[in-house]
């Protein structure tokens, strides 16, 4: 919810708009710049009911210049993704591209001239430095430091505000006869895409500085034992015989599924699709994929396609599919739709059926033995996880999840279990940050 008050505090904020992901002042401190979801796009607008630019990925830290004749802002092309290119909208609707591409950007502000933007990036890793760019893209390197630099303001007269982020995610879990949870974390930035169907290996992502330019899919068994790289990509879930990993290479530029052989083998590039591919799984038969996509211009929408090929749409632009929740029987997936609800979509054609109880910053990571679905509140700390009814909205909490060194966490997710419940895995990550005011800065 956007809300305003006074900076003197008194009284209670005022309602603005709901569903609001950004938001800036424009210079004549009345009108408002913001992001938000509409009809399963994301939108920029300034002012409020003004469309600038819409896209099937991400928009964020977009900014006003200073004559409040454009907005700056952070493209970014995969949802789920912080890779993006610095880009600024006239108020005309008028989009250009300022920047290269990077592995992630964060952080964004107008020099007080309006001619030139800071922004902050890392054309691979995590450890951004501080960037500039005029407005026909010439763009350099102005500081980078040991660790990671995140661009909050720049005043009026040039200072400049920055963070100084350590930045870490790990994967905690327990198997059956575990007295403590164990630290499965592997590089700088471990991040859980599956859990067997035994609970005996777990699936992760290392998408840091470890990982490298492209990402590094890895495998680790339960125990504990030594990970094992598997390849380049995003790793999303494993085959159901165990036998493959499905990833996704070139995340923010130029996706494409691949197999990895969880043993001996070479790796399989899937044929490729005229779609920006955002998050894929298999399902239960293991010779289908399904996988969220969008064309050139339009939202994203669920696709299905056999592992040799021969993909279709299978729902309408503007659903976003919990690809980890496949139903048992392969029947269902769990979607949010254009509306900001919540559905049950029929893979096999049909009517989408409501997820009665789901709303807001709601997320599912599987089914229980019973039929229900996994779900929780992605930014809850500690994370409350659920199993959900899916047909009465009936929730019953089965367990709290936070790492039991807590200082910096910014965020528990996603979290996995076996059918039975016991063993399970979980992501986390932490953020410690120094903030500088800095001077001199050119």
């Amino acid at each position: 919810m956007l809300a305003q008050m006074g900076m003197a505090g008194g009284g209670a904020p005022r309602e603005i708009l709901d569903d609001v992901q950004w938001a800036d002042w424009g210079p004549d401190n009345k009108s408002l710049a913001v992001v938000r979801d509409v009809r399963g796009r994301n939108t920029l607008e300034f002012p409020i009911g003004t469309k600038l630019y819409e896209t099937g990925g991400w928009v964020s830290h977009p900014r006003v210049s200073p004559k409040g004749d454009a907005v700056a802002f952070i493209d970014h092309p995969t949802v789920g993704d912080d890779g993006g290119t610095v880009a600024v909208v006239d108020r005309s609707g008028k989009k250009k591209t300022i920047s290269e591409l990077f592995a992630t950007a964060q952080g964004l502000a107008w020099l007080p001239a309006g001619d030139r933007v800071l922004f902050t990036a890392a054309p691979y890793g995590v450890n951004r430095g501080v960037y500039s760019t005029n407005l026909s893209g010439g763009q350099r390197l102005l500081s980078r430091v040991t660790g990671n630099l995140t661009l909050q303001d720049v005043s009026h007269d040039g200072l400049v505000l920055l963070s100084h982020d350590v930045l870490r995610s790990g994967v905690l879990g327990a198997a059956p006869g575990d007295e403590k949870e164990r630290d499965l974390s592997w590089l700088d930035w471990s991040n859980v895409s599956d859990l067997s169907s035994d609970g005996k290996a777990i699936l992760f992502t290392e998408s840091g500085e470890g990982g490298g330019a492209g990402y590094s899919t890895y495998t680790r068994n339960i125990d504990g034992s030594p990970a094992v790289r598997l390849g380049e990509g995003n790793g999303f879930g494993f085959s159901p015989d165990g036998k493959w990993a499905l990833a996704i290479v070139r995340t923010t530029s130029d996706p494409q599924m691949v197999l990895l052989p969880v043993g001996a083998g070479e790796p399989r590039p899937l044929s490729r699709e005229k779609v920006q591919v955002r998050a894929a799984n298999f399902l239960p038969d293991g010779k289908r994929i399904v996988f969220g996509a969008s064309e050139p211009g339009h939202g994203e929408r669920i696709y299905v396609r056999g592992v040799e090929g021969g993909s279709r749409p299978v729902s309408p632009e503007g659903y976003r599919g919990f690809f980890r929740s496949i139903s048992p029987d392969g029947r269902h997936l769990p979607v949010r739709g254009p509306d900001q609800r919540f559905y049950l979509y029929p893979l096999e054609g049909g009517e989408p059926m409501p997820l009665p109880g789901m709303s807001g910053t709601d997320n599912a990571s599987g089914w229980t033995a019973d039929g229900r679905l996994i779900v929780w509140s992605r930014g809850d700390l500690p994370l409350k996880v659920f199993f959900q009814d899916t047909r009465t909205g009936n929730r019953e909490l089965w367990r709290t999840f936070m790492p039991g060194d807590s200082a910096g966490v910014a965020e528990v997710s996603p979290v996995f279990a076996t059918p039975d419940r016991k063993t399970y895995v979980y992501s986390y990550s932490r953020i410690l940050s120094d903030l500088y005011l800095v001077e001199g800065l050119k």
